[in-house]
């Protein structure tokens, strides 16, 4: 699951159980289940190790395991993390006389860490192949082993031979096991909605709306969908609805590997993947659309199987992300400040669902004014992709290249009582796509959806963009 989803909280709570802390869970479902037996239990987080070299991976890895020998009154000397790895649990469990219980979190962050720097990663990949590759000769003496990260890399690439790993990552029957869902918020936290209702002055379905708006949407079957408990927690603790999740930081690779990819970063809105690509084995050639899905920035929509092959149809998860993820984009273009362009972007959608199409215009122009000059493609499809950008970071319902018998649509906004049917024209005027709106009847499908709808087309040039809008019912 990405960052914080409460994967190591997940990992806490299995500790205490297999150590058969019982009273801690006095009045939940599980409490009759907890083992009388405890288990030792060994709790790796590769968070804490430096991996800014292997050597020192290698290194904070070794005095890990020497820690643990210590705790346990273990003699254990080798060098080597594989042997020490072994001497270490079949020691504890023949002193315990019993199996152990191995926790191992955040078990890809030495690699992922480094995927923009491909020899380390690689590297560093190798120590953990060594300490994994031991766990299988003591299968005898392992009770159970549970694994959290965030990325996904083949077995053949980390846990080579070690068959009896089983991957729940995309289990329906787990997909709700990390995250609140619905009926968990509202059971679970009803004095804070109802706190933050008179708060911020909305009523509780309202409110309830505009929370699944902000932070739901993340799924791993196509089916469940769930809210980041980061997110919700902070939100609920100051009520105030902001990018929570997202100012958690966001691993700079990501940000390399879209600018250096050539890849379209205005439509994330359906990607595909299959199960074998959304896991990692070539380090030097990470998959952009696996690694925004394993990272929580892009989540499956849907899963359709096809030709007995399941693809994961992905899309953006909810408006934080949305925004985040393409207000990042933008300011990263344009050298501007997140704030800026946030402001901008939601004068922008305020401009447009009031009509103030003067104002509209000047902030669009403001926007696309702030790109350098040598970063502008003189193209269409160029500025159609930066409209397209703007419109994910203001929140708008807006469809790209809509299909209709006679073409297809630059883009179509909806608000609750209006629509707009726009189209784009580089060094053409404005008038040229109201033209091809009416002309092409791009229109009719709109015409009976009880708002009103308006054209709109847009002239856009370097240093310029004129924008006319008409009221069809006006026409």
């Amino acid at each position: 699951r990405p960052r914080r989803f409460g994967k190591s909280l997940f990992l806490s709570t299995l500790g205490e159980y297999f150590s058969g802390n019982k009273e801690l869970f006095r009045g939940l479902d599980v409490y009759d289940d907890v083992p009388s037996v405890r288990f030792p239990v060994l709790r790796f987080d590769f968070s804490r190790l430096s991996s800014s070299t292997a050597a020192n991976l290698n290194e904070t890895l070794l005095n890990n395991l020497r820690g643990l020998a210590k705790e346990f009154s273990i003699d254990a000397e080798s060098e080597f993390i594989g042997d020490f790895l072994s001497e270490l649990v079949r020691g504890i469990s023949n002193s315990h006389n019993k199996r152990v219980v191995i926790l191992i979190d955040e078990y890809d962050k030495p690699i992922v860490d480094h995927l923009d720097n491909p020899e380390l990663a690689t590297a560093n990949r190798e120590i953990l192949r060594e300490f994994y590759s031991v766990i299988k000769s003591l299968d005898d003496q392992i009770e159970f082993m549970f694994v959290t990260g965030v990325s996904k890399f083949t077995k053949v690439s980390l846990f080579s031979g070690l068959n009896q790993i089983t991957d729940i990552t995309l289990d329906e029957k787990f997909a709700a096991v990390c995250g609140y869902t619905q009926a968990e918020l509202e059971l679970r936290f009803g004095k804070f909605i109802k706190n933050t209702s008179s708060v911020i002055y909305l009523d509780e379905p309202e409110l309830m709306e505009k929370i699944r708006f902000w932070y739901n949407g993340y799924s791993w079957d196509g089916k469940t969908k769930l809210y980041n408990p980061y997110a919700i927690l902070n939100f609920f603790s100051i009520s105030r609805f902001r990018n929570y999740w997202w100012d958690t930081g966001t691993p700079g690779y990501l940000l390399k590997l879209i600018k250096s990819g050539n890849y379209d970063i205005t439509d994330f809105s359906n990607p595909e993947i299959t199960e074998s690509t959304s896991q990692f084995e070539d380090l030097s050639r990470p998959d952009l659309m696996s690694l925004l899905f394993q990272t929580g920035y892009l989540t499956i929509s849907r899963i359709v199987l096809h030709y007995g092959m399941e693809k994961f149809y992905l899309a953006v998860p909810n408006y934080e992300v949305q925004n985040s993820l393409y207000s990042m984009l933008f300011a990263d273009k344009t050298g501007k400040p997140l704030t800026d362009i946030n402001q901008k972007s939601f004068d922008f959608l305020y401009y447009l669902d009031n009509l103030e199409i003067e104002r509209f215009r000047e902030t669009l122009v403001y926007l696309f004014s702030q790109i350098p000059y040598q970063l502008h493609i003189p193209e269409e499809k160029y500025y159609h992709s930066l409209f397209i950008m703007i419109m994910h970071m203001a929140g708008i319902n807006f469809q790209a290249e809509v299909s209709t018998p006679a073409g297809r649509i630059d883009g179509v906004i909806e608000f609750p009582n209006s629509v707009f049917v726009i189209e784009f024209k580089y060094n053409k005027p404005a008038a040229d796509g109201l033209d091809q709106i009416l002309k092409k009847k791009y229109y009719e499908k709109y015409l009976s959806g009880g708002k009103k709808l308006y054209l709109l087309g847009a002239g856009i040039t370097r240093n310029n963009i004129e924008v006319v809008c008409k009221e069809y019912s006006k026409l």
